[in-house]
């Protein structure tokens, strides 16, 4: 079996370069080393340049279906349940919440041609020669392709091929993520994303799934100082009683939320964050990367998924007016290094702002209370150019 491009990995990154080149009429193959398809549930936030994308491949209306509409943005004070700053989005295009799992499921049932998605499929090596790759995978044949595109996550093996010595710095923080079954009381997060913000650590809450349907959520992310965590994983699972205890404060909101979640049943993972500074480049000939694969970051913009599906589309593009392999790459690179290495920066730089301490929290929430009562809407600037991004096409 042989295809135009192979694509090593189906998450969100490569199921949208699938279904954008399908959409394009270009050959591909997917390759996902698990048995299936089982995307953990916990949120994403779908800003307006994602969405574009998304309704560049004509399925707007089915994510908005199972999206929560986030309007704008709270950001409180641990020590005081305060409102720092609040404002409202001035896009008119929509941002949404959604769960990974529901993005997963509906990118993957928008292909005609599923039958290209190939699982159990673990890459343990690639070589090239002669204009062609030659992928090696566990108790599989040897395969053949033209192209390959490393969508593989922040493990990526085809990175690791790449930059054998390029190693990951852990943050010192660590996070919890967890969704709940969202209840009447949790009325006043609807139609934003909020944000508590403290010493040392800071928790994300907004609605998952559309109130329409029948059953919704909440989507909790709590991060905390750990210099004693040193796993880069998403999958471990964590006492959240000990979170509970760790991040009760002055929000009945909150504290309430926090109760909801011991008491429940749904599993809270840990995730160690770890920062990866931008690579060099990424493609090597007729090997490309994407996504996390290519620019893991941490989560304090919110940007990770979307940059991966924004990768997808253009690399697809790229690929459409440029018929030689290599120079499709090439060009897909030079449009996309620049803009994931601000992404990773910013990204990185809001850790320090979440979690400052001292006179520079202090100054900090001077600063946002100012702003939002003298012109909110400058906030707005600050992610004006991750936003507007238009893609051509």
């Amino acid at each position: 079996m042989s295809a135009k491009i192979a694509i090593v990995g189906g998450g969100i990154g490569g199921l949208t370069l699938a279904l954008a080149l399908e959409q394009k009429g270009i050959d591909f193959q997917l390759y996902e080393q698990a048995n299936s398809f089982e995307a953990l549930g916990y949120g994403l936030q779908l800003s307006p340049n994602v969405v574009r994308v998304l309704r560049k491949l004509g399925i707007e209306k089915s994510l908005e279906d199972i999206s929560h509409r986030c309007f704008g943005f709270q950001l409180r004070s641990f020590n005081s349940d305060g409102i720092l700053a609040e404002w409202i989005l001035n896009s008119d295009v929509p941002y949404y919440q959604c769960r990974r799992a529901d993005l997963h499921k509906l990118l993957f049932n928008s292909l005609e041609d599923q039958s290209k998605i190939h699982f159990s499929r673990s890459l343990e090596s690639y070589t090239q020669k002669d204009n062609q790759v030659y992928l090696k995978f566990r108790d599989q044949n040897l395969l053949i392709t033209n192209a390959l595109v490393g969508a593989d996550g922040v493990h990526s093996i085809i990175k690791r091929w790449q930059f054998p010595y390029n190693e990951a710095q852990y943050s010192g923080y660590a996070a919890y993520r967890v969704i709940l079954p969202f209840k009447e009381d949790y009325q006043s997060l609807l139609g934003k994303a909020t944000v508590w913000m403290g010493e040392n650590h800071h928790v994300v809450a907004y609605a998952n799934g559309n109130q329409k349907q029948t059953k919704s959520w909440l989507n909790l992310v709590l991060v905390v100082k750990d210099q004693n965590w040193h796993e880069q994983s998403w999958t471990i699972l964590a006492d959240k009683r000990e979170i509970a205890d760790n991040f009760t404060h002055k929000s009945s909101l909150l504290n309430q939320i926090l109760k909801d979640m011991v008491g429940n049943d749904e599993p809270c993972y840990k995730w160690g964050l770890f920062v990866h500074e931008p690579l060099p480049y990424w493609s090597q000939k007729n090997v490309t990367l994407l996504g996390d694969a290519a620019h893991p970051m941490l989560p304090f913009q919110a940007q990770g998924a979307a940059m991966a599906i924004e990768d997808a589309y253009i690399l697809a593009e790229c690929m459409v007016k440029e018929k030689e392999t290599e120079k499709a790459f090439a060009q897909y690179q030079q449009l996309r290094l620049q803009r994931t290495a601000k992404v990773q920066q910013v990204s990185k730089n809001n850790g320090k702002i979440f979690h400052a301490t001292g006179i520079k929290a202090i100054v900090r929430d001077l600063g946002l209370s100012l702003i939002s009562s003298v012109n909110s809407n400058l906030l707005n600037l600050k992610t004006a150019w991750i936003y507007d991004y238009l893609i051509s096409g």
